[in-house]
């Protein structure tokens, strides 16, 4: 039986992971996709966000990261892939933002996985923005991910001028020199790039360690987290009231400068009948029109993830309740601390 390929799609938080994933499995290629989502939150936004698989083909691994705290979580998931009648031609993993892709692969290559299986590439994406910009804690993560990377996807090429692009790229280089480095908007990468590469190579990651990362949610004591790797928060916001927008903006406008990344669903009264889409990247933001709610009911839930500490969930909280309370006729004291880069309505 001939072994199924697997992708790993890997990157820091916010770098487009979850859009290169829609593109790729609503592309017209005729394959039959089965598809892992990880978030580290109670809630898997990124599982939600994902259009165009449905039931067994798209599998949601929550509550932990695939590359440490629930990889039995992983293998379980993928061997039921394996041993179904219907088989599918490829498996996609979107890691959270703070996996290790290597003690991904490792699950595929060290275990009875290995007799299904075979790890067809590594991809990796870079916000073109923000990976020169990163916290110092992460940038041995981020560079980690980048140097894994059998193709690195330099994304959100739109946000930066040529001569940011050029130090971008010259830091990858220096992380993997002879990168493959494809840039691109949106995540809209070719099919040839992502389908059939064969391009992983076990020889040029031996020797490196996985790297320890612990993810918190809530009120977590942290007095064990300088005898373990990187620790990183999370919290979620919900709630059933609708926001006006110039509500939702000034609450993320005076989210903690810890909280590296927020992303959710929004109930706007703009527009009730449809979800919006929240994204935050560091300083940048942004939110778009997406699907009608359906059968869901409408409500706002927004993952927050930060530092170790830097989370704090009755702060959040109370930012987002006094921002919905606000009288939608006040003008959004925008500009102070967040750069909305795309916040039309219907915009990609």
């Amino acid at each position: 039986m001939a072994k199924i390929p697997v992708i790993i799609i890997t990157g820091f938080l916010g770098a487009g992971k979850t859009t290169l994933l829609n593109h790729l499995i609503n592309s017209d290629h005729g394959m039959k996709i089965a598809v892992l989502v990880n978030d580290f939150g109670s809630i898997n936004i990124d599982a939600e966000l994902i259009v165009g698989v449905e039931g067994e083909d798209t599998i949601n691994l929550a509550n932990g990261c695939i590359c440490c705290t629930i990889r039995g979580d992983l293998h379980q998931a993928a061997l039921r892939i394996c041993q179904r009648v219907d088989r599918p031609d490829y498996i996609i993993i979107e890691t959270s933002g703070v996996s290790d892709p290597l003690g991904v692969a490792q699950t595929f290559l060290y275990t009875d996985l290995a007799n299904y299986t075979a790890v067809d590439t590594i991809l990796t994406l870079v916000d073109a923005a923000e990976f020169l910009n990163l916290p110092a804690e992460n940038e041995v993560l981020a560079m980690d991910q980048v140097g894994t990377a059998d193709i690195v996807v330099l994304n959100k090429t739109d946000l930066v001028d040529e001569t940011g692009l050029a130090t971008v790229r010259q830091a990858i280089n220096e992380i993997s020199p002879g990168a493959r480095i494809f840039e691109t908007s949106y995540g809209e990468v070719p099919l040839p790039l992502l389908f059939g590469q064969g391009a992983f190579d076990t020889l040029r990651l031996q020797g490196r360690e996985v790297h320890d990362v612990h993810v918190h949610e809530g009120a977590v004591a942290h007095s064990h987290a300088a005898d373990h790797g990187l620790v990183f928060d999370t919290c979620r916001y919900e709630s059933e009231q609708p926001f006006s927008l110039d509500a939702i903006q000034t609450a993320v406008d005076q989210l903690p400068v810890t909280v590296y990344r927020a992303k959710g669903m929004v109930y706007l009264t703009e527009s009730p009948e449809k979800r919006h889409i929240l994204q935050v990247v560091g300083k940048r933001a942004s939110i778009s029109q997406g699907e009608a709610w359906g059968t869901q009911p409408p409500a706002t839930r927004i993952v927050l993830i930060g530092s170790a500490n830097g989370v704090d969930e009755a702060e959040i909280t109370a930012v987002f309740e006094r921002s919905l309370q606000q009288s939608q006729s006040e003008p959004s004291p925008l500009g102070t601390a967040v750069d909305w880069v795309r916040s039309l309505f219907g915009a990609k």
